[in-house]
């Protein structure tokens, strides 16, 4: 497999790994880093994970028109600003247009203050300094390896491994002797080490650890969970580092099949069970099938509107997030309950439609309709993305 052969694309794939695997807990994943910001849905459920038990001031739940999911990420974006983070030449235009280097930024600056910052306070924050901390707790857990960087004094894999073996004695007593040129095995055998000691979820591969141009933040953000580990008594069960994701999982529509994706460690044999229990505790039967990949696609088919439970579960215990709390909508939503919202195409190919286009803004002119507080201006479904323009359609039947 080729490596990257720039750092920042090392650093979108640890970025968005490092996102994944706190939106687990909702049933949540970024599978496409530069758009599936731009609703600000994701970005509020991340904000909500990680700052536990606060949680984020009312937003739309449902945005389909541009302004509900601009609304969404400047409530996201004023929440980071109220927590005292100061955010540069990011705004909520730049992630509806899809900026992945003024995302990837944001997404720094996230991970920055709330993981590689914590329990530091004052100057330490400084980003110089904050580095610095890391690395002097790096030299004094193994001062033998001598680091002075994120970058190619990892590159080998053997000082990831040794401060595996610092944190539990014995885990990786050879790192000293492990082959030099080696380093893609080495750097596997110190990220395993890590997932099987301590649950810390990798977001850097081994060949992106081993690259000679790994990014700087990325193993920064990788390593800052080391210095909060602590060795698990009992051996860490399969089940905790598996993940499952798919609007299935978050919310779903009458009468319309409801998918998700569940993933398991490699080789695990452990067995994977669905179960889908609706409203007045009715069990409804999943669908599974396994990939050649060893992902699971998921989904069950609700046919009447109300509160759902998704318990996943590996080898009889439940993944991250599991029991998953789904809402099942009578129809589809626009994101515009209590308001009246009014569709139309600039396109229309016939003169009856443009006729028709007309018609109706004469009427609710005569009305005023335009003038009621609870009215949104006119909205052109051309200038929609795909699936809510789609969405759109279907409402109208």
């Amino acid at each position: 497999m080729a490596q990257p052969t720039h750092w920042a694309d090392i650093q979108e794939k640890a970025f968005t790994r490092w996102v994944n695997n706190h939106l687990e807990e909702r049933g949540r994943s970024i599978v496409d880093f530069k758009n599936d910001w731009r609703d600000g849905l994701n970005l509020i459920h991340l904000l909500e994970i990680i700052t536990f038990p606060k949680t984020i001031p009312k937003y739309n739940k449902h945005p389909r028109i541009p302004i509900q999911k601009s609304e969404n990420l400047n409530i996201a974006l004023d929440f980071l600003k109220n927590e005292g983070i100061k955010l540069v030449n990011i705004g909520a235009e730049d992630i509806e247009k899809g900026s992945v280097k003024l995302t990837l930024g944001l997404i720094w600056t996230i991970i920055y203050h709330y993981q590689i910052c914590k329990g530091l306070s004052g100057d330490d924050l400084d980003f110089a300094k904050a580095k610095n901390s890391l690395l002097e707790w790096v030299r004094s857990k193994i001062p033998e390896y001598d680091i002075q960087n994120f970058k190619k004094d990892w590159n080998d894999g053997r000082a990831l491994c040794a401060l595996n073996n610092a944190i539990k004695d014995g885990s990786c007593s050879n790192h000293r002797d492990l082959d030099t040129n080696n380093g893609i095995g080495n750097c596997a055998k110190g990220i395993s080490l890590g997932e099987d000691n301590f649950g810390i979820k990798p977001i850097l591969s081994p060949d992106e650890m081993n690259n000679a141009r790994v990014d700087e933040k990325s193993m920064m953000a990788y390593i800052s969970e080391y210095r909060h580990a602590v060795p698990q008594e009992e051996e860490i069960h399969p089940s905790r580092l598996s993940r499952a994701y798919g609007q299935g999982l978050i919310e779903g529509t009458s009468g319309k099949v409801a998918p998700f994706t569940v993933q398991i460690p490699d080789g695990c044999e452990l067995p994977l069970e669905v179960k889908v229990i609706g409203p007045s505790n009715s069990s409804l039967p999943p669908t599974i099938t396994k990939n050649a990949d060893g992902t699971y696609d998921c989904s069950y088919n609700p046919q009447t509107p109300g509160d759902y439970e998704i318990h996943v579960t590996l080898g009889g215990k439940h993944i991250p997030g599991s029991v998953f709390k789904v809402n099942v909508l009578a129809e589809i939503s626009l994101g515009g309950e209590g308001k009246i919202i009014v569709f139309f195409s600039t396109t229309s190919s016939t003169a009856k439609g443009r006729r028709d286009v007309f018609d109706l803004q004469t009427l609710l002119e005569k009305k005023e309709v335009h003038k009621r507080p609870d009215f949104e201006p006119w909205i052109p479904v051309d200038i929609l993305d795909r699936d809510d323009r789609e969405a759109v359609f279907e409402k109208a039947g």
